[in-house]
Order: C-alpha cells, then sequence, then structure tokens
C-alpha cells in the first residue's frame, strides 16, 4: 500500500496511485528495468516517488539486500585486475559468457511490491565451469547511474 496521495508537484494537481509497466536504464554493462514500480500520477499525467524517500531506499534495497545474494567473484590486484571465482578460486574469463538477468521482488516501507531486474554479463570459471559477476564491487558501482536512467526513463522528474 502506498503512502497516502499527495498534489503534484509540477501542476499542484491531486495525485493518485499507479504503476509503472516497465521502464529500463542502462549504465556501461549493467541495465535495471522496474517493473510495476508504484508511482502517484496526477491527472495531466505527471509522475513522482511514492515518497520522497523512496530513490534511496530502493538503491539500499538493491546494493545491500538484493546484489549481495548474486554469483560473483573477487576482484585481486591493484594495476591489472584479475577476477577469481568465489567456489574454487579459478581465474574467470576476460570475456563475458552471456548476459544473464536476475529478477527480485521489492517491498519498500509503505509501498506495494514490484519487481528489479538486474541485465549484466556473467563470466565463465576456467576451473570449475561456475557463471558468475566478475565482481559484487563492479556491479555496485554500476547501480546508482543505471537505476537514475531507469527512472528518467519512467518519466519520474529528479530534483
Amino acid at each position: 500500500m502506498t503512502n497516502k496521495p499527495r498534489n503534484c508537484a509540477i501542476c499542484h494537481a491531486p495525485t493518485a496511485p499507479a504503476r509503472v509497466d516497465a521502464a529500463t536504464g542502462a549504465e556501461k554493462e549493467l541495465a535495471v528495468t522496474l517493473r510495476g514500480m508504484p508511482v502517484l500520477v496526477c491527472g495531466n499525467g505527471h509522475r513522482q516517488f511514492v515518497n520522497p524517500d523512496f530513490p534511496l531506499l530502493l538503491l539500499d534495497h538493491l546494493t545491500e539486500l538484493d546484489e549481495p545474494k548474486l554469483p560473483a567473484g573477487a576482484e585481486k590486484g591493484f594495476i591489472v585486475r584479475h577476477f577469481h571465482c568465489a567456489d574454487c578460486g579459478g581465474e574467470l574469463q576476460q570475456q563475458p559468457d552471456h548476459k544473464h538477468t536476475f529478477s527480485f521482488d521489492v517491498a519498500l516501507p509503505q509501498t506495494d511490491a514490484f519487481t528489479v531486474e538486474l541485465a549484466t554479463p556473467v563470466y565463465r570459471c576456467s576451473r570449475c565451469g561456475r557463471e558468475q559477476l566478475h565482481s559484487l564491487k563492479e556491479l555496485r558501482k554500476l547501480t546508482p547511474a543505471a537505476l537514475a536512467h531507469a527512472f528518467k526513463a519512467a518519466q519520474i522528474p529528479h530534483g
């Protein structure tokens, strides 16, 4: 359930709860898709977040709760980076095996649940064959910008 509707931040008309069908934003090799995300919409079609803290709460949820569940290797090396399998320690391939979409059901305080998909390359371990991200650190660097692009695609003004 969303917060009590408020007036539109742009035209000050009353708003009503709605859902974003799907909106995708990308940063480098990471694409974030928001499916069924709750928003507030006025009669003029302007969209806004269900509460002002929504973007930060979603980013925190993704980086602290969802992304750590993903299969990810470990990054080693200061000058030349190498990525190693989280299971066997073997070196991960330099080129991605393919792109994989990971899906999460997200429920934030005072909002209805919706789906967030993260599409990113996965790399195969040269030793055991397990597919995984190069590193969680790499993914976390891209998440804020990809999420901001998804909000823009959802036609939610920032600021």
